[in-house]
């Protein structure tokens, strides 16, 4: 009897918690596809295995499509033949990821809005992803253009290097 009520207790744990466990990992190895294959390497051949064909990115206050999205990267791949991208580290909760992720390259190219002066480019980003049925269904993309416009001369050290103050509480 023993034997059977700790069968059925494994059996309720995986029921439970197994496929949610797998579900996450898969999502976060799929985010990280975006970054490692599609942003580093500029290939573009799987995007049915990682997109969902209703994907939407929220960026900058605009939504693009999986078409858009891609021409951006593809521009910054023309504008940086060197770019090398990493994935610095990742979260994930039920349908969603976060990844963290760092970009370099050299802007050899006027392409992507990038100017080609030759500028050595180290920028930062966030990329939170919402999963269904295992494909990427929205991004939000948040990017350190504070640092990219400073690393292309557009913006002086000083204001790049400037941090944001929190209004000290005035009592009333």
């Amino acid at each position: 009897m023993r034997l059977a009520w700790m069968a059925l207790l494994i059996m309720a744990f995986c029921v439970s918690f197994g496929p949610a466990a797998a579900d996450t990992t898969d999502n976060v190895r799929t985010a990280k596809r975006v970054f490692l294959e599609t942003m580093a390497l500029g290939r573009f051949e799987h995007l049915e295995e990682i997109y969902a064909p209703n994907f939407v990115a929220h960026g900058a206050g605009v939504e693009y499509t999986l078409e858009q999205d891609n021409a951006s990267t593809k521009s910054w791949h023309t504008a940086m033949p060197d770019l090398k991208v990493t994935v610095e580290r990742t979260v994930a909760d039920q349908n969603m990821v976060a990844v963290h992720w760092r970009a370099v390259g050299t802007n050899t190219v006027a392409a992507g809005g990038m100017p080609g002066n030759g500028a050595r480019i180290g920028v930062e980003g966030m990329t939170f992803f919402r999963f269904a049925a295992a494909r990427i269904v929205e991004a939000w993309t948040v990017v350190d253009v504070a640092t990219l416009r400073k690393d292309l001369g557009a913006l002086s050290q000083d204001v790049a290097g400037r941090r944001a103050v929190r209004p000290r509480h005035r009592p009333a």
